[in-house]
């Protein structure tokens, strides 16, 4: 209870900080974080405080953003606009499968932005938003397709929704995503199908801002680190056998996973896993060995200790 209580103050503090308009005192607070687990601690708080305000009168006002894992591929140069052309049918999507549930007035933007938009807002503008819940008027990020190329991105999909007093809002009813991914998935390819573009646009649950930011990084990572681990392994295999994974730490923020093999000094093929401050690594690392394991793989040697970004050369290091 002592634990619930700290937390509820820290929540009330930056809070303060927020409506005050004192971003700059706020990101001192996190970037003075003693030590990763109080970072944690400190950013969950701040999500809590600016992302849904208080209501005297019980109607819960959400601003919120759906994050997409699109998966894209195709056999010519193409840009996906990011703009979707209906965006009131992929609504009737969401709310014939639950999404919504008791939600009312729910407004959904018709683009598709960045993670990178929604991190550069300031806290004060994260809690205006809430506090003043409605669509906003905000940019597209489109997405630039390579020939012969299989890439992973993540955009957002914005909305706002009042939910009615003592009823779930929608981050709550909209958790289960078993219960209405596929046909959201299906709604939003008819969105962005673009000829000679193959897309596979995976929905994760609807959180607020920073929220949804944070957690759509987390899933287009790992979805991009599964695709490079399916694809590069069945080459290893199919060259010269099981490679050799290592781990290892950067001073760049940045864990990194090294395929090679004794067979081959040319044969090497690395991934790049950038890390949150508010990030676990224990999490992480269980993540990759459990994807190495999938993969009938041994287990993975670690470098012992953080490693520079760069080889005596100039070169991204991937140790082996």
């Amino acid at each position: 209870m002592a634990e619930q209580g700290r937390q509820r103050e820290l929540t009330r503090a930056l809070r303060e900080l927020a409506a005050e308009r004192r971003d700059v005192e706020t990101g001192g607070v996190l970037a003075a974080a003693p030590s990763p687990a109080i970072y944690r601690q400190l950013w969950k708080a701040l999500c809590e405080a600016v992302e849904k305000p208080q209501s005297e009168d019980g109607v819960a006002a959400r601003v919120f953003a759906i994050p997409w894992v699109i998966v894209c591929g195709g056999g010519t140069k193409a840009t996906l606009s990011c703009v979707l052309p209906d965006v009131a049918e992929l609504s009737r999507v969401l709310e014939a499968n639950g999404v919504f549930g008791a939600s009312r007035n729910v407004g959904l933007g018709n683009v598709l932005v960045a993670i990178e938009t929604l991190e550069a807002m300031r806290p004060s503008e994260v809690l205006q938003w809430a506090q003043s819940p409605g669509v906003r008027d905000v940019p597209p990020s489109p997405i630039d397709v390579l020939p012969g190329i299989e890439e992973v991105h993540v955009r957002l999909l914005l909305g706002a929704a009042i939910a009615l007093p003592m009823a779930p809002d929608i981050v709550e009813t909209a958790s289960n995503i078993g219960a209405w991914g596929t046909p959201a998935l299906r709604g939003m390819s008819a969105q962005l199908a673009t000829p000679g573009v193959q897309i596979l646009p995976m929905p994760r649950p609807p959180a607020g801002l920073y929220s949804a930011a944070y957690a759509g990084r987390r899933a287009g990572i790992e979805a991009a680190f599964n695709l490079f681990m399916s694809n590069t392994v069945r080459r290893f295999r199919t060259a010269i056998g099981d490679p050799q994974v290592t781990l290892s730490s950067h001073a760049g923020a940045e864990i990194r996973i090294t395929l090679s093999t004794p067979l081959d000094d040319e044969l090497v093929e690395g991934f790049r896993w950038p890390l949150h401050p508010a990030d676990d690594l224990a999490e992480i690392e269980h993540t990759l060995t459990s994807m190495m394991e999938e993969c009938r793989l041994p287990e993975p040697r670690i470098a012992p200790s953080v490693l520079p970004d760069h080889s005596a050369t100039g070169a991204l290091l991937f140790p082996k």
